[in-house]
C-alpha cells in the first residue's frame, strides 16, 4: 500500500534527523529492532498505537507519520508524469511514493515548476486565442496594412517616375506623410494594447493554492464554526433570513427578482465580522502573501464557508446528517439551501470527536472541467485532465435533477460509493441552453452502509471496475478509454 511505503521512509527520515540509532528507537518503543527495520523497509505495517509511540519519541505529531500529505504529493506527481508521457517518451521512472517519501523538497520543487509551465501554457493559448478573434487586433493589424500598402504605392510613384511635376510629386509626397503618421498612430495603439494589464492571464496557480489551503485543512476551519455560532447565539441569521420584504403600491415584493438569497446575504455580512477570522487562517499557509490573486480566492472561499456555517450550524446538521444518513436531498429541504450547499457542507463535518463521515466533494461542468475538488485517501481527483468517464459525475448529465450512483472499484483495490446529481445553476433564458453543474460526493466502500445513497444498491454485484484518469488506469480493455495509459 502507499500509504505504509510512505510511513515506512518518514519513520527512517526522521529517525536519522534525530540522530538515532535504529535499535535505540525501537528499545524506546517498545519493539525490536528487527521489527522496526521491517517496518522501515515496507515489509510490515504499523498500528496506530504503535505509531503514537514512535512519534512520541521522534517528538513529532503523529500525522506527520501517517502519509496522506505525502501521498497527495505521489498522487499529483503521477499526474504529472502522465501528461509528459502523453507527449513525449519518458524513461523508466521509480514508483511516485518512492520519490516523494525520499526527496520531498525536489518532489515539492518538481511539481512547481509543472503549475508554472501549466501557467505559461495558458497564457500563451490566451493570447494566441486573443490574437485570433480580438476584433481590435484584427481591425489593427488591417489598418497597418491598409497604411504600408498606401505608403509602398505612392513612394514607388515618386521613384519610378521622373516626369512628375512638382505638384503631383508633393501629393504623393503628401500621401506618404499622411499614411506614415497613421501607421504610426496605430503601431503605438497596439504597443499600448499589449503592454495593458488588460492582457494579462489569470493564472492556475492561485485556485491551486486554495485547494492546498482546503486539503490540508480537511476542509474544517474552526475559527469560523465558532463565528458562526456566535451570530447565531445573537440572532443574527434569523433577523437576516426571516425580515420580511418590503411591498410596492402593487402589492407586489418590491426588487423581488434582484434580492441576495440568503447565502449572498450571510456571506456579505462574513466579509464584515469574520474579517479578522480569516485573516488569520490565510496567515498560517504560505503562498498567500504574495499573492494577490490567491488571496481573493480564497477570502471568498473562506467567506462562503462562514456563511454556510450560519445556515446549517454545526452541531445540528451532524445530527440532521447522521439521523437522515448524509442525503444531501432531504438536508437541503431541512435547512432552506440548495443541494450543492448542502452536499459541500457535508465534506466539513471534520470536528475532534464529532466527525461525519468522510468525503471527497467534486464539481464539474458538461465539459468535463472541474472546478472544485477535495480528494480522499486513495481516492485522487484529476487536477490537470479529466476525472474517468465510468465516474456517475458525467452520467449524472443524462438526468438532470436526478440522483445517480453506483459503486466503483479502482484497479488499487479500493472501492467507493459515488453518487452525483446535475443541477441548474440558474434558469435558462428563453432559448438559450441550460446551465448544468454536476456535484458528485464519494466515501469509501466501508462507510456506505452509513449513507442513503448506498441503499437498494448490491455492492458485489454492481460494483463498476473504474479508474481515476485514462493515463493512470491500466485497465486497457475498458471500453470508455480515451487516451493510452501511461503504465502498461
Amino acid at each position: 500500500m502507499m500509504a505504509a511505503k510512505l510511513i515506512g521512509l518518514k519513520i527512517r527520515n526522521l529517525r536519522m534527523q534525530a540522530g538515532l540509532a535504529q535499535g535505540t528507537l525501537a528499545r524506546r518503543a517498545g519493539i525490536s529492532p528487527s521489527y522496526l527495520n521491517l517496518i522501515e523497509r515496507n515489509r510490515r505495517p504499523a498500528s496506530t498505537v504503535l505509531l503514537d509511540r514512535i512519534a512520541a519519541e521522534l517528538a513529532v505529531d503523529r500525522a506527520q507519520l501517517d502519509g496522506e500529505a505525502e501521498r497527495r504529493m505521489a498522487d499529483e506527481v503521477r499526474e504529472v508524469s502522465a501528461e509528459l508521457a502523453a507527449s513525449e517518451r519518458l524513461p523508466e521512472l521509480a514508483p511516485a511514493e518512492e520519490f516523494v517519501g525520499h526527496h520531498p523538497g525536489w518532489a515539492a520543487l518538481l511539481l512547481r515548476v509543472y503549475r508554472s509551465y501549466q501557467d505559461r501554457d495558458a497564457a500563451v493559448l490566451a493570447l494566441a486565442d486573443r490574437l485570433e478573434h480580438d476584433p481590435f487586433l484584427r481591425d489593427s493589424v488591417h489598418q497597418m496594412l491598409t497604411h504600408v500598402t498606401s505608403i509602398r504605392s505612392a513612394a514607388e510613384i515618386v521613384y519610378a517616375d521622373d516626369t512628375l511635376d512638382a505638384v503631383d510629386s508633393r501629393r504623393f509626397l503628401e500621401i506618404v506623410a499622411n499614411d506614415s503618421a497613421r501607421l504610426s498612430q496605430t503601431a503605438m495603439a497596439l504597443a499600448a494594447f499589449f503592454d495593458s494589464a488588460q492582457t494579462r492571464v489569470r493564472a492556475a496557480t492561485p485556485t491551486e493554492k486554495v485547494d492546498a489551503l482546503i486539503v490540508e485543512s480537511q476542509n474544517y476551519f474552526p475559527e469560523l464554526e465558532d463565528y458562526a455560532d456566535a451570530v447565531r447565539a445573537a440572532g443574527g441569521p434569523a433577523r437576516m433570513l426571516h425580515s420580511p420584504p418590503s411591498f410596492d403600491a402593487a402589492g407586489d415584493a418590491a426588487g423581488s427578482e434582484d434580492r441576495p438569497s440568503p447565502f449572498d446575504r450571510l456571506r456579505a455580512q462574513a466579509r464584515d465580522g469574520a474579517a479578522g477570522e480569516v485573516a488569520a487562517i490565510l496567515s498560517r499557509h504560505e503562498g498567500f502573501e504574495q499573492d494577490d490573486a490567491a488571496c481573493r480566492l480564497a477570502t471568498e472561499a473562506l467567506f462562503a464557508y462562514a456563511a454556510a456555517a450560519m445556515l446549517m450550524p454545526y452541531e445540528p446538521f451532524h445530527a440532521a446528517a447522521e439521523r437522515h444518513r448524509y442525503d444531501p436531498d432531504r438536508l437541503a429541504r431541512m435547512f432552506g439551501v440548495s443541494y450543492e450547499q448542502a452536499a459541500h457542507r457535508l465534506t466539513t463535518l471534520r470536528r475532534p470527536g464529532r466527525e461525519g463521515v468522510r468525503f471527497a466533494f467534486m464539481r464539474a461542468d458538461p465539459s468535463g472541467f472541474i472546478s472544485k475538488r477535495l480528494p480522499l485517501p486513495h481516492l485522487p481527483l484529476p487536477r490537470y485532465g479529466n476525472a474517468c468517464p465510468l465516474w456517475v459525475i458525467y452520467g449524472a448529465f443524462q438526468t438532470p435533477g436526478m440522483t445517480a450512483r453506483a459503486f466503483g472499484a479502482l484497479t488499487s483495490g479500493d472501492d467507493f460509493l459515488f453518487f452525483a446529481r446535475a443541477v441548474e445553476k440558474q434558469p435558462a433564458m428563453a432559448g438559450g441552453a441550460r446551465h448544468l453543474m454536476s456535484i458528485m460526493l464519494a466515501c469509501t466502500g466501508d462507510d456506505a452502509a452509513r449513507v442513503a445513497a448506498g441503499d437498494g444498491i448490491e455492492r458485489r454485484a454492481a460494483t463498476v471496475p473504474v479508474g481515476t484518469t485514462c493515463r493512470l488506469c491500466i485497465r486497457e480493455a475498458c471500453r470508455q478509454r480515451q487516451e493510452p495509459p501511461l503504465v502498461v
